[in-house]
């Protein structure tokens, strides 16, 4: 079962875990939201994949735990468009995919109309299973209440292609 952990604002971590659990079909993911209150907690736990949606560094000021904790999972995923997080990942080994809005961020969207989004994989990455996945842009189908929440979108379009699930609607 995939473990991930999440850096994000309370919502947007329940958008996100709601989401991914309603339209996985291959895979069991287990969530778990990361903030202050609960970083002592997972301090040990080694994650396959953490998302960084949100400034990480008052987070990094306040805990001690949150670099050991970046430098043991697997993936990290990290919105580019926060350039103070790129910085503070900057000795990072782990396999980092960005996203967001710029042209430098591995996942990114070309276009969008109306509930049709066009996302953009820009460099190739590799998936949880060594398979490599190409640059290529795919087209899917967001309800217009979900196109403000892009960001999460990417999130979870990218933990879709990491493991092979399909995602088609949102």
């Amino acid at each position: 079962m995939p473990f991930i952990g999440i850096i994000a604002k309370e919502n947007d971590n329940n958008f996100i875990k709601k989401t991914i659990n309603k339209n996985a079909k291959l895979n069991k993911f287990e969530i778990i939201n990361i903030n202050i209150k609960s970083i002592e907690n997972v301090k040990n736990v080694k994650f396959d994949i953490l998302v960084i949606n949100e400034n990480i560094s008052n987070l990094l000021k306040q805990s001690s735990y949150l670099e050991n904790i970046i430098s043991k999972a697997y993936y990290v995923i990290v919105n580019s468009d926060i350039k103070n997080n790129l910085l503070l990942l900057k000795n990072v080994r782990s396999n980092i995919i960005t996203y967001g809005f710029n042209e430098r961020a591995t996942i990114t969207i070309s276009s969008v109309k109306e509930e049709n989004v066009v996302f953009c994989i820009q460099r190739a990455i590799y998936g949880i299973n060594k398979k490599i996945i190409e640059e290529q842009e795919i087209n899917i189908k967001i309800r217009k209440n979900n196109v403000k929440k892009i960001y999460n979108v990417l999130v979870i379009f990218t933990i879709f292609e990491i493991y092979g699930e399909y995602l088609k609607k949102i």
